[in-house]
């Protein structure tokens, strides 16, 4: 039998406790991205959110995720510290896979891995209308894994728009990019490789639309979770202290 896929889901749980998300995603958001893994024998799901202790992302549960998958919006500064350097620990040391949805982007643990800091308006151009836009996630990398099973391109009636420049690193992949009504564009499905991880930023999901209930946007999720589980063949050597092992290759007695 082959080794499941420890998938935690991370949200926020604020906004979809009132309206007018709430009608939307009356048993949170974090219930809608589970749905993805419905039925999947592959996949183990554990929910996260952020009034639970250590934000639902204790040690123990962490050091047995494969992917964490993240929504959050409006409590991001509100997120402890200790709890989001232990969750770069993960990626970056142990090869745990970290996607952020939508608005995570401005979550800490994100922010930290990619080295940048900022808020809504100073990280480039959105427009929230009160009937969204309509978005086409056009797939741009059709050999990568996240995007198999996915045609051309995925339609979204109504979303929120971010658009360009984003004022992030330079991918190291683009898997998407999305076009709106209004005209704009934006990368929408990012790569980056930090350590032993990688990091998936995907734009879709904003809290007043029913986006995260799409099977293409499932499909999406299944296939990232697949491609970013860190491997079980993977090697991580350490000392007796927890630090990369010390020990000289060649002798250094003339250094002493």
């Amino acid at each position: 039998m082959e080794r499941k896929i420890h998938v935690t889901i991370f949200n926020e749980h604020n906004q979809d406790r009132s309206e007018p998300v709430k009608s939307i995603y009356p048993d949170g958001i974090h219930a809608a991205i589970a749905q993805a893994f419905h039925g999947y024998d592959d996949f183990e799901v554990t929910i996260a959110t952020q009034d639970m202790p250590s934000h639902g992302l204790s040690e123990e549960i962490l050091a047995t995720t494969d992917v964490l998958i993240w929504w959050s919006h409006i409590d991001n500064a509100a997120f402890d510290d200790t709890v989001a350097n232990r969750i770069c620990y993960h990626v970056v040391n142990r090869g745990m896979g970290f996607v952020a949805l939508h608005s995570s982007i401005f979550s800490k643990p994100w922010q930290r891995m990619l080295g940048i800091y900022y808020d809504a308006g100073l990280w480039g151009r959105f427009r929230t209308m009160p009937k969204g836009e309509k978005e086409r996630v056009w797939v741009t990398n059709p050999g990568h894994p996240i995007a198999y099973g996915i045609n051309d391109c995925i339609e979204i009636p109504a979303d929120e728009m971010y658009g360009e420049p984003q004022l992030i690193p330079e991918p190291d992949q683009t898997v998407f990019i999305a076009w709106w009504e209004g005209g704009d564009v934006c990368r929408s499905g990012n790569v980056y490789y930090r350590g032993r991880g990688k990091l998936f930023q995907f734009t879709p999901g904003h809290e007043t639309f029913p986006i995260l209930y799409q099977k293409e946007i499932h499909q999406v999720l299944r296939n990232a979770a697949k491609w970013m589980a860190p491997s079980p063949d993977m090697t991580i050597p350490t000392s007796a202290d927890g630090y990369l092992p010390r020990d000289a290759r060649e002798n250094l007695d003339h250094r002493l």
